[in-house]
């Protein structure tokens, strides 16, 4: 006998994923707040799978579904969210709105948008639900055509290389919470996870990448990069995102992306995370030997998810953050004489 939806949190509440792990598929519409479905397992054979909801702020939620067996979902998202998704993963295939899928396709889902999924053989989708007033006010220093026209149309795209990167952004993110429960407790985690998700939702929508690019003087670029890295030690707490920078400056985002990578050779968010990456680097050689963990400073400078920053730091130093807090505690300071 199918046994009960087993959640781990009754409701969802922002910064609190709530899972839920069953063998009865038709219970999974319960566990989610951001949507109104039904779940129909289509193929035969003992279904076990899980749903997991994760809400980063009030406006803004992640979904991983999974199942062992063929599902059909319809329903609709709330009305004012819209919805950008990966629905079949892996070599997986399906249908999504009557249209045929292979594995690298992209969704996009308009608020209050009926939907229809099916996941043949497997169920593996992940999603994000954004506001549309948030993603407008993300996309208003740059893109404001987007807001206007793409919120109101549902859309496919075959996009291998987006899928991915979007599938594992999402995914991490809903994994680090779970690991760290109070990770989105720290602002400076929030807003990096915040700014993280909206950013790959604003660059799916932005095909249109024709539009001229603002031809900056050199001195203006350097002043771009410089008052960049001055917000970015400014508030370590809430790390600038490239639209926070863009509002500041009154550049768009091509404008900025193209000054930083003519002047530094690279993008403004690897530009951003190095800065930041020093600021830890500074931060462990002072607290050498001191009580507080490498991870609670790394978040305190918005890294959230501890493999990836010491990927990170490591590519940049040459050393993991342990290894720069032994040698510094091991260190004898010299004076100059």
């Amino acid at each position: 006998m199918p046994q009960p939806l087993q959640a781990s949190a009754s409701s969802a509440v922002p910064g609190m994923p709530a899972r839920a792990r069953g063998d009865d598929v038709s219970e999974f519409g319960r566990a989610v707040t951001a949507w109104d479905a039904v779940y129909e397992q289509l193929a035969p054979g003992c279904f076990e799978g899980g749903v997991e909801e994760l809400w980063i702020d009030d406006g803004l939620e992640i979904l991983w579904e999974t199942g062992n067996r063929s599902v059909w979902t319809a329903g609709s998202n709330r009305a004012g969210m819209v919805s950008l998704g990966i629905p079949v993963a892996g070599g997986g295939a399906g249908m999504y709105c009557g249209v045929p899928l292979q594995d690298g396709a992209v969704s996009w889902l308009p608020g209050g948008g009926d939907f229809e999924i099916f996941a043949r053989e497997r169920m593996d989708i992940v999603s994000a639900t954004v506001s549309e007033s948030q993603l407008c006010a993300f996309a208003a220093t740059d893109s404001p055509r987007i807001t206007e026209a793409w919120l109101r149309r549902p859309f496919i795209r075959q996009q291998p290389r987006r899928a991915e990167m979007l599938r594992r952004a999402l995914i991490e993110i809903v994994v680090a919470a779970r690991r760290q429960p109070g990770l989105l407790e720290i602002p400076a985690s929030r807003a990096a996870m915040r700014d993280c998700v909206l950013s790959l939702m604003l660059d799916t929508l932005d095909w249109a990448s024709g539009r001229p690019m603002a031809d900056l003087r050199p001195s203006v670029k350097a002043w771009i990069v410089r008052k960049v890295r001055e917000q970015a030690l400014a508030s370590p707490g809430e790390p600038p995102n490239v639209t926070d920078v863009c509002r500041s400056l009154a550049v768009s985002r091509r404008s900025l992306q193209y000054a930083f990578e003519d002047l530094t050779g690279m993008g403004v968010v690897q530009f951003l995370r190095n800065v930041r990456l020093n600021a830890v680097r500074r931060e462990i050689r002072v607290a050498a030997g001191g009580p507080e963990p490498i991870a609670a400073i790394a978040a305190r400078w918005g890294f959230w998810h501890m493999p990836r920053f010491a990927a990170y730091y490591r590519a940049l130093f040459g050393e993991l953050p342990s290894e720069t807090r032994g040698r510094a505690g091991r260190s004898t300071p010299h004076v100059l004489g």
